[in-house]
């Protein structure tokens, strides 16, 4: 029973990181389609982990989140639980795009609590710490379209 539980988390993992790496590829050619920059500078793109937990709750992980920085914007993909925080940690190490105020973008890849509970977070906490921007879940899509 056990090997089996584990089979099928195994394939729910690696669905779920097959669909972020097409999501990346996706929002990335997008980025650098519909908004090259005005200089010669190269674009610069970034995967960042703010989480790699799974449901059971784990003091060392936060819920699955991924965060793809293109050009000095940050891209969503899943809001698990913690994901604000870890975005802040980034953010301290040097990673300017996950700036609090800058999480205006969001994907959900599937409506797993695993994958979403971390929403209402980052919806309220970022406009708490002075998002000007609207939080928009759809504005990737709408700009590659």
């Amino acid at each position: 029973m056990a090997d089996r539980e584990n089979r099928m988390r195994s394939r729910v993992q690696l669905a779920g990181l097959s669909g972020a790496i097409v999501l990346t590829v996706v929002i990335t050619s997008c980025a650098a389609e519909g908004r090259q920059a005005a200089t010669a500078a190269a674009s610069q793109t970034q995967v960042v982990l703010p989480g790699t937990g799974t449901p059971r709750p784990d003091p060392d992980r936060s819920g699955p989140a991924t965060a793809i920085v293109v050009n000095n914007g940050a891209y969503l993909v899943d809001a698990g639980p913690g994901l604000v925080r870890r975005a802040q940690a980034a953010f301290d190490k040097g990673i300017r795009a996950l700036a609090v105020t800058n999480l205006t973008t969001a994907f959900i890849t599937h409506l797993h609590s695993d994958h979403t509970v971390g929403y209402p977070d980052l919806i309220f906490t970022t406009w708490v710490q002075g998002r000007k921007e609207p939080f928009d879940d759809e504005s990737a899509r709408r700009d590659c379209e």
